[in-house]
């Protein structure tokens, strides 16, 4: 949500960097849990609940702040200056992705079902997340940034709050299941 709300206002460059920040975590993620494997799947399964409590409180906590902005912006985030480039963008979202305790706890619970016992699956496996993850995010960003010139502000508008509601649903979820 808050990526395609950064490639929209900042166009498909600033889109585009703030992906691949995502991507490199999720890179770097995949090949931590390759390596920490079983061990580290052990570990994350014994406070799982715990993860999934604190991730539906820090979803929660962005959804609602998110809500609460809604009505003090203007509306049309295609003319809301962008703080900083494309490296800038690729840190925060960096930053943004590497505090996810669920992010490393999905990769390690992956790798912990899988035979990486040598170097060969393993590197395979982190290189696949990286590539897929890399993918993902270049085609989202990038047509978010290039979408953002059709955007009318009421669709804007429309898509924060549809979209802040269904993070606010994930943490319910999250929140009740563990």
């Amino acid at each position: 949500l808050l990526l395609v709300e950064t490639a929209v206002a900042g166009g498909p460059r600033i889109g585009i960097a703030a992906g691949m920040g995502v991507a490199t975590v999720d890179l770097l993620f995949a090949a931590a849990a390759a390596v920490a494997g079983a061990t580290a799947g052990a570990v994350l399964a014994e406070h799982e609940a715990e993860l999934r409590l604190a991730a539906a409180v820090v979803l929660a906590a962005i959804a609602l702040h998110g809500l609460a902005t809604i009505r003090r912006e203007s509306g049309d985030v295609r003319n809301a200056p962008t703080s900083g480039g494309p490296l800038a963008h690729y840190v925060r979202f960096f930053a943004i992705t590497s505090a996810n305790p669920l992010t490393i706890a999905s990769f390690a619970a992956v790798a912990a079902s899988m035979s990486l016992g040598s170097a060969g699956p393993a590197i395979a496996f982190a290189v696949g997340v990286g590539a897929a993850s890399a993918g993902w995010h270049l085609a989202l960003t990038a047509a978010a940034g290039h979408a953002g010139r059709w955007i009318t502000p009421r669709i804007q508008s429309g898509l924060a709050i549809g979209g802040r509601v269904a993070v606010l649903l994930i943490a319910a979820h999250l929140a009740t299941s563990a």
